[in-house]
């Protein structure tokens, strides 16, 4: 990047400590016996390079010198002078970048509705990620803890960036202490890090080695049904277009290998992989035993049948039991069908006794095995027991 394309307003915010500490982290060393409103650091192979920090930031040309160091440290890394920006702005966080590169985002905008779902499936992706650092699962039930919910509520869209279409993500991470033990990364950290791991897994898997252990949470914790599922919201439309997701991590909290960014590209294969692997997720491992259901009747889709005018098939609910609240289908017999369609119209609840089976767009629930009306008398004396025991 050239050096007038950095924006002189955003150098200006800067801090002379957060150019120090990315110097340093670089191994940069500090040229001591200079003191006054400047501090001069040198390559650590070559002494001849050298960058120059202001440490007042009140000087009127600030904006102009920091300029200067960040298109130094560019040149060092040989990495965009806007990237080394965006984390200098946001020195404690790590940043996750989306790059799109297909016909659509060639000029640098994507439609709008392809651009919220994008967004949409970044962040189901960072909070189904966030649930496996805490409880990894095959499938999450309801993506709602609260600590994964805070985390992704702290995230920030970060600056855009030219070159077909980027979304860049900041991911704080001072985080509550309490969400990760004094001995452990902060939360923030573990979630990039297994964000980028699973999505080199399936990297891995597309280049041969097969999905037959994905489903092992042992070895991949951070797969998962709403992982997968996520991850296809932000598949662009074309064969030959992908998304290269990269992570840059924090100079402020540097990873123990040394590696400062990995970078996945995320092909057809990858997205096909996901899409088989999300239903095999859902329903893993699979059910084999009826449960109980409690819920509602939302929609009436059967049809009388040549053996009886009555229709029977299809009806959709919104069930519950202790632990969620989601939707299914399941088909059902005449009598079964006539009571429904009475708890339909008169908004009563019901009970249900079925398989259930985790299916991407609805849930399905087979082998119904029991279908009624919960009795009103039934309620009013659990709502007693309730009173009874407040």
């Amino acid at each position: 990047m050239k050096r007038e394309e950095i924006p002189i307003n955003l150098a200006r915010r800067i801090s002379h400590r957060a150019l120090i500490k990315y110097a340093e982290s670089l191994r940069w060393r500090r040229v001591e016996g200079i003191d006054g409103d400047l501090a001069l650091f040198h390559d650590p192979d070559r002494r001849e390079r050298q960058i120059i920090i202001p440490l007042d930031e009140q000087f009127d040309d600030y904006g102009e010198r920091v300029i200067d160091v960040i298109s130094r440290l560019a040149d060092f890394e040989k990495r965009p002078a806007l990237e080394i920006l965006n984390l200098l702005l946001v020195p404690s966080a790590d940043i996750l970048r989306f790059r799109e590169i297909s016909n659509e985002a060639e000029s640098g905008n994507l439609p709008l509705d392809h651009a919220v779902r994008m967004i949409d499936g970044t962040r189901k992706l960072l909070l189904s990620v966030a649930h496996s650092v805490l409880v990894p699962r095959p499938y999450h039930p309801r993506l709602s803890r609260s600590e994964a919910e805070e985390f992704v509520s702290r995230c920030r869209l970060g600056q855009t960036e030219r070159g077909s279409y980027v979304l860049s993500v900041v991911c704080p991470l001072d985080l509550s202490a309490g969400f990760s033990p004094p001995d452990r990364e902060p939360f923030a950290r573990q979630v990039t890090d297994l964000f980028i791991k699973t999505l080199n897994e399936l990297l891995l898997a597309a280049d041969g080695a097969g999905i037959d252990d994905l489903t092992d949470l042992s070895i991949h914790p951070g797969i998962s049904a709403n992982f997968c599922e996520s991850l296809l919201a932000i598949q662009p439309t074309g064969d030959q277009s992908y998304v290269n997701v990269s992570v840059v991590w924090s100079r402020y909290l540097p990873r123990e290998n040394g590696e400062a960014k990995r970078e996945v590209r995320l092909g057809f294969e990858i997205f096909d992989i996901a899409a088989k692997l999300g239903p095999l997720l859902r329903t893993f491992p699979k059910p084999s035993v009826a449960e109980n259901y409690f819920g509602y009747v939302d929609e009436l889709r059967g049809q009388p049948s040549r053996l009886d005018s009555r229709p029977e098939g299809e009806v959709r609910l919104s069930l519950f039991d202790r632990e969620e609240e989601f939707r299914a289908r399941a088909d059902l017999r005449a009598d079964d069908y006539e009571e429904a369609a009475k708890a339909h119209l008169n908004s009563r609840l019901v009970f249900i006794k079925g398989v259930l089976e985790r299916l991407p767009r609805l849930n399905r629930l087979r082998d119904v095995s029991e279908f009624e009306i919960v009795p009103i008398e039934e309620l009013i004396q659990a709502d007693d027991d309730v009173n009874h025991s407040a």
